[in-house]
């Protein structure tokens, strides 16, 4: 059995963390950048204590599928936690198509 939950990703060592299980048992922790708001947050991996070093924006996490023995550790290989999407983008609204519709709706009603 597995589970679905948010995960990042160690850039160094590519282990995964299970969002809500800092902190981990082989050292790893995860820390917001602000106390008390996890809109953003660093991640402090095993791997090495200066190069471990990574952060992270609530809408980079991954979606990911958590087989038993990762989700017990909270952590674990690609092999045991993989992504089921891609990471939340929130750039790829492009508010120039609505405001150019705005505009044009705006035309529109000056010339009638």
């Amino acid at each position: 059995m597995s589970r679905i939950r948010h995960c990042v990703e160690c850039p160094k060592c590519f282990t995964r963390y299970v969002i809500s299980f800092s902190p981990y048992r082989n050292g790893a922790y995860l820390r917001p950048v602000v106390s008390g708001h996890w809109d953003e947050y660093i991640l402090y991996c095993s791997c090495s204590r200066a190069g471990g070093v990574s952060r992270w924006r609530a809408n980079e996490e991954m979606a990911c599928r958590v087989s038993n023995a990762a989700f017990e550790r909270g952590y674990g290989t690609s092999a045991e936690i993989r992504p089921v999407g891609k990471p939340r983008d929130p750039l790829s609204f492009d508010a120039s198509r609505y405001l150019n519709d705005w505009k044009s709706q705006d035309r529109h009603k000056s010339t009638s």
